[in-house]
């Protein structure tokens, strides 16, 4: 009788033998039709990199439409801070923070973990991330139109409406300032996007770092916790640089932060599990199968029990025989399988047994059963069997003293 994990074996070249004999080289495996694995990996992620290249092409469209602008009171001193010139965390220094920075560390964590396929998700989580939040707020900038803290400074309102203001709301047509790019800008306070960027960017990188320390494995170790408030503070100095500098409003900032918060763990967790997760410093399995690696034992998932215990020879046969016939005597019926053979057989820790001894003693022929190695006398289905934390095996994982 074959064994189950039989059906396939590599060859000394590396290559692929199945039971019929034909061969396969390790490089047409491999190569996928002329493509390294890595190629076709990537190429599988495809939709994702064309989505967030779109993404970013939408936030360059909405940044140049002309938005709605809402009505105001002159009276209104919420909107009669200066215009602050220059900012302190400027665009540049934004996306050098809040990308850059976390794509750096992100590359790095992967090259030494060595491993490609973290980098691949790492770096398409933060990118989409960050394409997704400033497309949205952009969307919501446009369509509210709420004045900033600094608008009248950039509305440069008329002399004479300023000592008699009017009564009630006006609209923008009463500003004489000349740079339509000014005044459009001054009706983009909420949400700050500041704000939203760079909590985006920062909320990922505390996600990514955290499930690499695996800071829920319940060690105790505060250390993990102190490193990640590095991310933190960032995020958070920059948040509070927009109300410094009177470009936003104490709401925009809050929306923008949620808004980050909420982008940043829903691009994390297309390519991450939770962190709750046994194993959540890995990226999800790849969407290629990783067939270049051909398990020496490829077995079945499940298995009856017939499956797993019956072993071959003449010694089962005639056993077998004996004991249906004297059930069919004892006026039981027929057998229909191991599993109504108590009383004739041992408890499953003996079938399954570490040596030949126990096994000879149910009338089974030790030599004839498959599950018995010759080398130490163990279970060999116990020998080649790695579980993970999902609590199933791992189909992939060899071990070097294993033989076909």
């Amino acid at each position: 009788m074959t064994a189950p994990w039989s059906k396939a074996r590599t060859n000394a070249s590396g290559g692929r033998v199945t039971d019929n004999g034909v061969s396969t080289s390790a490089s047409t495996s491999r190569s996928g039709g002329g493509m390294s694995r890595k190629t076709r990996i990537f190429l599988s992620y495809a939709p994702d990199w064309c989505l967030t290249i779109a993404l970013w092409g939408l936030f360059y469209l909405l940044d140049k439409v002309n938005g709605y602008r809402r009505l105001f009171d002159i009276t209104d001193t919420s909107l009669a801070h200066p215009h602050a010139d220059p900012e302190r965390v400027p665009v540049w220094l934004l996306a050098v923070l809040c990308g850059i920075v976390p794509a750096v560390i992100i590359v790095f964590t992967a090259a030494v973990r060595r491993s490609f396929w973290d980098a691949q998700s790492g770096l398409l989580g933060l990118i989409l991330a960050l394409a997704l939040v400033a497309t949205f707020t952009n969307i919501i900038k446009i369509t509210v139109g709420r004045p900033r803290p600094d608008f009248f400074d950039r509305c440069i309102l008329p002399e004479g409406l300023t000592e008699n203001p009017l009564h009630g709301l006006t609209s923008w047509t009463v500003c004489t300032q000349t740079d339509d790019s000014v005044l459009q800008e001054g009706f983009r306070s909420f949400p700050s996007g500041h704000s939203s960027f760079a909590w985006s960017g920062m909320w990922y990188l505390i996600l990514y770092l955290a499930a690499k320390m695996r800071i829920n494995n319940r060690t105790g170790y505060t250390y993990k916790s102190w490193l990640l408030l590095a991310p933190l503070s960032c995020c958070s100095l920059i948040t509070i640089s927009r109300t410094m500098d009177y470009r936003h409003h104490a709401t925009d900032v809050i929306a923008g932060s949620i808004l980050g918060i909420l982008g940043a763990w829903y691009s994390y967790r297309q390519y991450y599990p939770a962190l709750s997760h046994p194993q959540a410093y890995k990226p999800f399995s790849p969407r290629i199968p990783k067939d270049e690696i051909i398990p020496m034992h490829s077995r079945p998932r499940r298995s009856s029990i017939e499956g797993m215990l019956r072993p071959s020879g003449s010694a089962y046969e005639s056993h077998h025989h004996t004991s249906g016939s004297t059930q069919e005597s004892a006026g039981t019926g027929p057998v229909m399988g191991i599993g109504q053979q108590v009383q004739h057989q041992p408890s499953s820790a003996q079938m399954m047994g570490y040596d030949g001894s126990q096994l000879a003693s149910t009338g089974y022929g030790a030599s004839g059963n498959p599950y018995v190695s010759n080398a130490g006398g163990r279970s060999r289905r116990g020998e080649d069997r790695v579980d993970d934390d999902h609590g199933e095996a791992d189909e992939t994982v060899q071990r070097p003293d294993e033989r076909v």
